[in-house]
């Protein structure tokens, strides 16, 4: 059952942040709507805003990047099942796949605490960026 605030109601730390669903910019209108008190013409700036800044692309990037990640290992598996090891194209392609999976799995379990400083210059910012949490 889901939490009727979302998660909110534990608060927002480095601990509680996996408690809050993501990837959908519905969430964040929902979230300012409620804790903004934010009108539905409002919100309907805030979702240009999102669209404008990437944000709804970035999320749908995140979605298939995961998707990609999940489709190279049902790819690892089925050529595991027919592995040659005497074949140097299936010990090149293994090796290139896992290199693959390994780089995507990185990048999906990057900690969800990430503070950008307010900077508006995108490379300084970056610099600047707070991470908690583990890295996998």
């Amino acid at each position: 059952m889901r939490q009727a605030l979302g998660g909110w109601e534990l608060g927002l730390t480095s601990k509680t942040i996996n408690n809050f669903r993501q990837n959908s910019p519905e969430l964040v209108i929902r979230d300012a709507k409620r804790m903004l008190g934010l009108n539905d013409s409002e919100c309907e700036v805030l979702r240009q805003i999102l669209l404008a800044r990437g944000i709804n692309k970035w999320l749908k990037a995140r979605r298939d990047i995961i998707g990609l990640k999940n489709e190279i290992k049902e790819q690892i598996k089925s050529l595991q099942a027919v592995y040659d090891k005497r074949n140097p194209v299936h010990k090149e392609k293994l090796k290139l796949l896992n290199e693959f999976r390994t780089k995507l799995r990185r990048i999906c379990h990057q900690p969800r605490w990430v503070e950008w400083p307010p900077i508006a210059n995108p490379r300084k910012a970056y610099e600047r960026l707070i991470i908690k949490g583990k890295r996998a």
